[in-house]
């Protein structure tokens, strides 16, 4: 599963064991940037200018729901990739790999969306015994098997880390 999805970064350039992170230029995600500015319109003061200050600072894209793989949006995997792919030199993008089978941190709203096994209502039940081969099938087809097709897509042409 993660295997794929690995191996995929690894063809885009970089030798095992290499520091992806070594003299590259970091991408900044202008979907990030139209979120802090919608908060920087409403606030003041010190928040105001700490807001201000995080407009270039790049950040990881938390890939946890299957919907932020595939788009043509700076919302998606897909749209991230071509969007640093288009600079010169292509941006190191970041990408954090989450959306595991029955995942629940207690916050609700981080709640994965892959069961191991599911209530009437759609959500997990997490009390269920069993060894999640559904979800974990799932996970893979429907997440991480199409994420790997991504990725592999701009081998040799944008750096990432995952």
């Amino acid at each position: 599963m993660l295997r794929e999805v690995l191996l995929s970064a690894l063809c885009c350039g970089l030798a095992a064991g290499q520091n992806p992170f070594a003299g590259r230029s970091y991408y900044v995600n202008p979907s990030y940037q139209k979120e802090l500015n919608s908060s920087i319109a409403t606030a003041t003061g010190a928040v105001k200018a700490t807001l201000e200050g995080m407009m270039h600072v790049p950040s990881a894209f938390w890939v946890d729901v299957m919907a932020k793989i595939k788009g043509n949006t700076t919302d998606t995997v897909e749209g991230i990739l071509a969007d640093a792919g288009s600079r010169s030199p292509a941006e190191l993008v970041v990408l954090i790999v989450y959306d595991l089978p029955n995942r629940d941190c207690h916050a609700k709203a981080s709640n994965g969306e892959i069961c191991c096994t599911a209530n009437s209502d759609g959500t997990c039940n997490y009390d269920a015994g069993g060894d999640c081969a559904a979800g974990l099938a799932e996970y893979k087809s429907e997440y991480i098997d199409v994420l790997a097709a991504v990725v592999k897509a701009q081998c040799g042409r944008v750096p990432m880390a995952l």
